[in-house]
Parts: structure tokens; sequence; C-alpha cells
């Protein structure tokens, strides 16, 4: 069962990587001749700094319609006073450029530093409130290949077709017990019917840059489309609990700083599903197993699966189990 709209083939392509043959392309179509590339990284594109400039060659996963769409979208919120980096059009003028099997774009580099402190964090709520409210009448009409989401109605047949594959390989002791934590986590969790908006898709860590205490620049729109908002705010408050530290009293502040921005305000069902959201974000990323891969690919993602995903999903499963983690916790 596939919970990812993108060609399984196309996903399991290398990422893209920097090559002479692309400076000399980036060169000709956009005049750009910086002689220091720096790759700024990214999980599933690539990403060079270059004359100021950021290249970003999409992956083989992402269409021309896709990148339209993307390109629609940022133009339009920055229209509407999100901070986002201008696009470069090519020097004929077209807003990409398609090289070899993949497309490419250049925007303007903007530094500044991630989302790193509370206080940040707090300022990426509210930000994260703002953007959701000026999305909220938009279309994402072409839906990303891949993203860090997993919709509350495929969260247990997903699991269980990841467990099914973990049973395939097959698994030591320990990968049978994340699987079987994983399906319990899965079943542990409700299905509470929610409005779907567009909305950002990954709004964490370096996505969200700052100059000081204030909102820089927003960027990485890759996982954009529809679903709730709750599920969007739900990963960096996720990651805010597992990467920082922060406790729940602390969640609970970055809700209200969220809530404090956004419009419409939280509904009592949006604050019953969030701390369900975040829990399923532990599940959202086996998804990545079912993709097909190599010998080496399958090697790291098994092992990913058990240092980190499968931890995540027994850490929230035994959270659940002993209501630390329950609807009213954020109400």
């Amino acid at each position: 069962m596939w919970v990812y709209h993108g060609d399984p083939q196309k996903l399991a392509a290398p990422d893209p990587e920097a090559s002479p043959e692309l400076f000399e392309f980036v060169a000709r179509r956009y005049g750009l001749q910086g002689v220091s590339p720096r790759d700024l990284g990214g999980s599933f594109n690539l990403n060079v700094l270059l004359d100021g400039y950021v290249v970003r060659v999409y992956g083989p996963w992402v269409s021309d319609a896709r990148l339209q769409v993307l390109q629609d979208l940022r133009r339009t919120l920055r229209a509407r006073g999100v901070p986002i980096p201008e696009v470069r059009p090519a020097l004929d003028g077209s807003p990409w450029c398609r090289f070899g099997d993949t497309v490419l774009e250049v925007e303007r580099y903007v530094s500044g530093g991630p989302m790193d402190s509370f206080e940040r964090l707090c300022a990426g709520m509210r930000a994260l409130g703002r953007l959701h409210a000026s999305m909220a009448d938009l279309e994402v009409a072409v839906p990303p290949p891949i993203a860090n989401h997993l919709p509350q109605g495929l969260a247990l047949d997903a699991t269980i077709a990841v467990k099914a594959l973990v049973a395939s390989w097959p698994p030591t002791a320990e990968e049978a017990r994340l699987a079987d934590a994983a399906e319990d986590l899965a079943r542990r969790l409700p299905v509470i019917d929610l409005p779907d908006q567009a909305v950002h898709g990954d709004f964490w860590d370096n996505n969200v840059l700052f100059a000081g205490a204030e909102v820089a620049a927003v960027l990485d729109f890759d996982f954009a489309g529809v679903r709730p908002r709750v599920d969007d705010l739900a990963l960096p408050l996720a990651y805010a609990l597992e990467v920082r530290g922060a406790g729940f009293a602390s969640l609970g502040a970055l809700v209200e700083c969220y809530d404090a921005d956004a419009m419409p305000r939280l509904s009592a069902d949006e604050r019953r599903a969030l701390p369900f959201a975040m829990a399923r974000m532990a599940l959202c990323f086996l998804q990545y197993l079912t993709i097909p891969a190599d010998a080496a690919q399958t090697r790291r993602l098994r092992r990913e699966f058990r240092q980190r995903r499968g931890p995540a999903c027994a850490w929230w499963r035994d959270a659940l189990a002993a209501g630390t983690v329950h609807e009213n916790l954020f109400t």
C-alpha cells in the first residue's frame, strides 16, 4: 500500500548531484559563473549556493506541473507578505529549466539562523499561524510526490503494510517488537473529522530562517499540499519534543503562540486531534521503507527503523498507553 503520490521507481532514483555539466548549464542559461559553489544540503533536492543564488535541482519525481504549482503558490504568498525568496528567471525569461530528467530553479539566497531556541519557536509558531491564514483560500492542484504526512484514514492500513514488509526481511526480535509497537500505536489513534486546507508541509528548523528574533525567510514548500492544518502544526511540535527536548508544558505554550495569529483560531476538535497528529508523525516516516531501494539503501533504512523510527513509534505508543498523551493535552 502506498500513501505517497509519486512513481515509486522515480522516487527510488538517486538524488541529483552537482557536476561540471550542471554548472556549465547554469552558466549558459542563467549567467551565473560562481567559482566556489557550496552544497547547502537537502533531503531530496540538490541545493547549491552560487553567486548569491540558490540553484535547486529537483529529483526526477518532481514534474513540470508540480514545480509550476509551487512557484505560483510561493509567488502568491510573497505578495501577501510572507518572506519567501524571489525566483530568478533564466536569461530567456523562463521561470525554471529542465536539465536532463530533472527540473531546476534559481532563487535568491537568504542567510539566517534556524528555529533553534524556544524564543524562535514561539516566533515561528506565530508565523505558521499567519501562514496558514494566508494559505486558507489557496489550492495545490498537483499533490507532492511524497511528504511528511500520513492521512488519518490511511494510518492503520499503511502501518500494517509496513509491518508485513518488516516481516519479509526477516526481522530480528528487536525489529519485530518495534513493528508490533508501530501497529499498536496506529490502532490507538482515533480518526477525527477535520477540515482540509493548503499547508506548508515541512515547517521546521532550517526551513524557517531567522534574523535575530524575527523570521527572515520561509523556505522549502516541496511537501506543500492539502491536509488538516493541525497535521502541519504537529510536525514542528513533534520535533520540538523529540529533537529540542521541549516538555509538554512548553508545547502548550507553542500551541497558544500559533493560535494567537491563526485565523480562524483552533477549534475544539482541532485541539483534541493535535496530540494524535503528533503521534502519527512517527508513523508517517515508515512509508519510506516501502519505496523500492537497492541493497545499500535498504540497509540504511532498516538501520534507521531500528535506531530512530521504530523507537519513536514505541515511545508514542507508551505515552498514549500511560495517558501522558491524550485528547485533552491542548484543550
